[in-house]
């Protein structure tokens, strides 16, 4: 008995408390069940909970060993925990069995056996119900406004139960990455769902859905991504500018940031407006002293998302264009995190290269983006960053130094 609960202790997650069932493992050392630690990150922290050290989604390694080891121990576990799949095949019958809408009352209880139990948990995700209930939220979604199409259930009251359900399975990476590697259905549900909710009520709904896309666009691959819809954009880039809540605000910013590589993606997102409600976001944040960390991790994403579509001309006239553009890119810098200074220097890099408009060089003048390129190579920022900024400050430097908005002193001094 003794060797069983020392055993069990070292099976704790120490975010959770609980038995893991996914073990990973931080560069740190420390190893977490990773539904824990993804939403100790989603929740805006970007450090180990344990150590402090700087952590990242990316940073975590499965732990096959430990999760081996878990899965030979859990059968002399209590016997509550086996007999939950029988509780969970009797819900997935009820589930997927109806052909119509299954009640809200099923709905709650699949909910509440995947909350109690792990097991319950993926069982219900491996037999299919994320698709199930994801394809019924759709279908909600469509006849919102067709009341002679309702039926006999209320579709507020089952969208809740939907989405209740889908926030209940709390699907990990690497259990969705077989639905998105080559299928693009979930993506298309996911547009169906954004695209219908908005605009008007619906904020739940369409939180929950960003959510989830952004794991979606995370694990998919380059052939899904690549065909992202204009549309999918419009409604992303419309939660950006709803801010429904911090955490559907940051998943908005990171589905965008996943799809930027693939294809004409980027082209896609400037066209739905996404540089001017990145800029608008950032102009309403809160000043440098009063952030939190959830307020620091939307301006890493917002800058790093500029960064991103500021690689394609479309994007870098975007920012240019917008009255607030540079100046709110310049306002952040060294005021935030090292990510966020390397990515608002490529941007200001990229909105003063050599097509550059004498206006946009002038505006930079103005609202000090040029004093404050001059301050990262005083700063201990990274080699590379210093010298990005200084090559436009050297590109320009004939420009600048006849401005009285500049310091020709630092100009000659620092190149």
């Amino acid at each position: 008995m003794e060797a069983t609960g020392g055993m069990r202790r070292h099976l704790l997650c120490p975010i959770s408390l609980q038995p893991m069932q996914d073990p990973v493992t931080a560069p740190t050392g420390i190893t977490y069940d990773r539904c824990a630690i993804e939403r100790w990150l989603a929740a805006g922290h970007d450090t180990c909970p344990v150590t402090g050290q700087p952590l990242s989604l990316a940073n975590l390694t499965p732990n096959h060993t430990l999760r081996r080891l878990i899965q030979s121990w859990r059968p002399n576990s209590t016997p509550v925990e086996r007999e939950q799949p029988d509780v969970a095949a009797d819900v997935v019958k009820k589930l997927l069995s109806s052909a119509s809408c299954p009640p809200v009352d099923v709905l709650c209880k699949a909910a509440e056996v995947a909350s109690e139990s792990e097991v319950a948990r993926r069982y219900m995700v491996d037999a299919g119900v994320l698709q199930r209930v994801l394809r019924l939220v759709v279908s909600c979604a469509k006849n919102k406004s067709s009341p002679g199409d309702q039926g006999s259930f209320d579709i507020p009251t089952t969208v809740e139960a939907c989405l209740a359900l889908i926030r209940a399975l709390d699907v990990s990476g690497d259990e969705l990455r077989p639905l998105v590697v080559d299928s693009h259905d979930l993506v298309d549900a996911l547009t169906d769902v954004l695209v219908a909710f908005e605009p008007g009520p619906g904020g739940a709904a369409r939180a929950s859905a960003v959510q989830l896309l952004e794991s979606v666009t995370e694990e998919a691959s380059a052939s899904v991504l690549g065909r992202l819809r204009l549309e999918l954009f419009r409604a992303v880039t419309a939660v950006v500018r709803d801010r429904l809540s911090p955490g559907a605000t940051r998943a908005a910013l990171c589905a965008l940031l996943h799809a930027c590589p693939v294809g004409r993606n980027r082209a896609l997102i400037v066209e739905a407006g996404a540089v001017h409600e990145a800029i608008e976001l950032e102009l309403a944040a809160p000043s440098s002293p009063g952030f939190g960390a959830g307020d620091r991790r939307v301006t890493e994403l917002t800058m790093a998302l500029l960064a991103e579509l500021c690689a394609c001309a479309d994007g870098r006239a975007a920012v240019a264009a917008h009255p607030a553009g540079i100046a709110v890119v310049a306002r952040r810098l060294l005021r935030v995190s090292a990510g966020a200074d390397a990515c608002a220097v490529r941007v200001l890099a990229a909105v003063s290269g050599r097509a550059a408009s004498p206006e946009t060089l002038r505006e930079m003048a103005r609202v000090g983006a040029v004093g404050k390129l001059c301050c990262v190579l005083q700063a201990d920022c990274d080699a590379s960053v210093k010298e990005a900024a200084r090559a436009v400050l050297r590109l320009h430097s004939a420009l600048w130094s006849g401005s009285p908005c500049v310091s020709a002193y630092l100009l000659s001094r620092y190149l």
